[in-house]
C-alpha cells in the first residue's frame, strides 16, 4: 500500500510531466538583492507582464540591476545605447476618447473612452554608453515569517549540512558539505526561501555520508551530464517537500519551468524525469527521516532504471 507521502509525489511528477508536455515556461529566480524591474529615469515600477518578463530578462542575461530606460531617455542625458544591442518590449494601456459617442455617469455627459495596448522598447541600464547612474542600494522585505512545517523539516534532518546565509548565490559544496543560501529577506517570499533551501539540502543528499548519489559524488561542474540529472532530481526533490509542507502550487510551477530548462540541456528526454522522480522520493525521503527501507527500496528502483 502506498503511503500518503508516496501518494503526493507521485502526482506532483504527473502534474510536472503534464506540464513539460504543454511546453516551455518561463523560470524565475525566487530572489532579488536590487528589488522588482523599475525605470530608472522616472522611478516607475513595471507592471503586470511587464515585471515577470523584464525580471527574467535581467536573471537571464545575468544583468547587474533590473533598472531600465527607453533609447529617448538615454538620449536626454546625453548617452546613447551600445552598438549592437537590442530593446525589450514593454506594454502599457493608453486612455482614448471616442468622441462620436457620448455617455452619462451620474448624471454627466461625457465621451465614451476605451483602453488600448501600446508598446515601446526599453533597455537595461548595462547596454548603454555615456551615461552615469546613481549607486543602486540592495532592498530587502522588512518582514519575514518562519514556516512552521518547513522549519521543523530543516531542522530534523539526519547529518544536515552546515547551512550559511549571505550573498546573492544559492548552492550546495560538497567538500565541505555546506548549503549556502541568500538571506530570507532577499526572497520575493517565504516560501520561494524553503523551496530554494530544500533544492540545496537536496543536493546534500547526495553526499557520500548520506545516499552517495552518484550524479553528485561524480559530477564535475556545470553543463555535464551526470550535473544536469542531479539538478533535475534536487528540483523534484525541492517540489516534493515544498507539498509535504503545505506551501505548494506556486512553487511546483516554478519548477516546472526549471526542470524544462535542464532536460534541454538532456535534448528534451522526458523519459529522466521518471528516472529523476525515484531518486527525488530516496532524497525527499531522507530529509523527513522516511523509514530507510522505503529509502533503500526507491534507490534500488532507480538504478534498475538506468540506462
Amino acid at each position: 500500500m502506498k503511503t500518503q507521502t508516496t501518494d503526493t509525489y507521485q502526482r506532483i511528477t504527473d502534474y510536472v510531466i503534464e506540464q513539460l508536455e504543454k511546453g516551455y515556461v518561463v523560470w524565475e529566480k525566487g530572489w532579488n538583492t536590487l528589488g522588482l524591474p523599475k525605470n530608472i529615469v522616472t522611478g516607475h515600477h513595471y507592471k503586470g507582464w511587464n515585471v515577470f518578463l523584464l525580471n527574467f530578462i535581467t536573471m537571464y542575461h545575468a544583468y547587474k540591476t533590473p533598472y531600465f530606460i527607453t533609447y529617448k531617455q538615454a538620449m536626454d542625458l546625453e548617452g546613447t545605447i551600445r552598438r549592437g544591442q537590442k530593446g525589450y518590449p514593454v506594454v502599457w494601456w493608453a486612455t482614448l476618447e471616442d468622441k462620436s459617442k457620448v455617455i452619462e455617469i451620474n448624471g454627466e455627459e461625457q465621451y465614451l473612452t476605451y483602453r488600448v495596448p501600446k508598446f515601446h522598447t526599453v533597455f537595461n541600464i548595462e547596454q548603454t554608453h555615456g551615461i552615469e547612474f546613481p549607486k543602486t542600494e540592495e532592498l530587502s522585505r522588512s518582514h519575514t515569517f518562519k514556516i512552521q512545517t518547513c522549519e521543523e523539516t530543516v531542522c530534523n534532518i539526519r547529518l544536515r549540512p552546515v547551512i550559511k546565509h549571505g550573498g546573492d548565490h544559492a548552492y550546495y559544496y560538497p567538500k565541505h558539505d555546506l548549503v549556502q543560501i541568500p538571506n530570507v529577506e532577499q526572497f520575493y517570499s517565504d516560501e520561494g526561501y524553503y523551496k530554494t533551501l530544500f533544492h540545496e539540502l537536496a543536493h546534500s543528499t547526495g553526499h557520500a555520508k548520506r545516499l552517495n548519489r552518484k550524479e553528485l559524488v561524480e559530477s564535475h561542474g556545470l553543463g555535464k551530464e551526470l550535473y544536469s540529472k542531479e539538478e533535475l532530481t534536487a528540483e523534484l526533490t525541492a517540489a516534493f517537500l515544498c507539498a509535504v509542507c503545505g506551501i505548494g502550487q506556486e512553487m511546483i510551477t516554478n519548477s516546472v519551468a526549471y526542470i524544462q530548462g535542464w532536460l534541454n540541456v538532456l535534448k528534451n528526454d522526458k523519459r529522466l524525469i521518471l528516472k529523476a522522480a525515484s531518486q527525488a522520493q530516496a532524497a525527499a525521503d531522507y530529509i523527513l527521516n522516511v523509514n530507510m527501507d522505503l529509502q533503500r527500496s526507491a534507490i534500488t528502483e532507480y538504478k534498475s532504471m538506468r540506462v
